[in-house]
């Protein structure tokens, strides 16, 4: 399963793995893996992320039974905030709202 971060239905997004989209939502402050913000919040959000979240050292790949966890490489929340950061500045120059699900 994915979340995948959009402005828009047509136009490209930002799609992560459902674990990883948690962690990034979380240090956004949201709690659910759908939802919709305007972007003027969003941007804001993404900004005091990027601004006072440490470093990601990542996480190595897992497995555990059948389930297998990919792991994610070191800084990887830092460069999805910068995508988010670009999600969000378009969306504020189309004035729509960033949605996720």
């Amino acid at each position: 399963m994915s979340v995948t971060f959009f402005v828009d239905s047509t136009g490209e997004g930002v799609n992560m793995a459902n674990s990883n989209a948690a962690r990034v939502l979380g240090v956004l402050g949201y709690g659910e893996l759908a939802g919709e913000a305007e972007a003027d919040d969003f941007l804001g959000r993404v900004l005091v992320g990027l601004a006072l979240t440490p470093v990601d050292a990542g996480r190595p790949a897992a497995a555990e039974g059948n389930f297998i966890d990919c792991g994610r490489r070191a800084g990887y929340i830092q460069e999805r905030l910068e995508e988010l950061r670009g999600l969000a500045e378009e969306a504020r120059a189309r004035r729509l709202p960033v949605c996720w699900g």
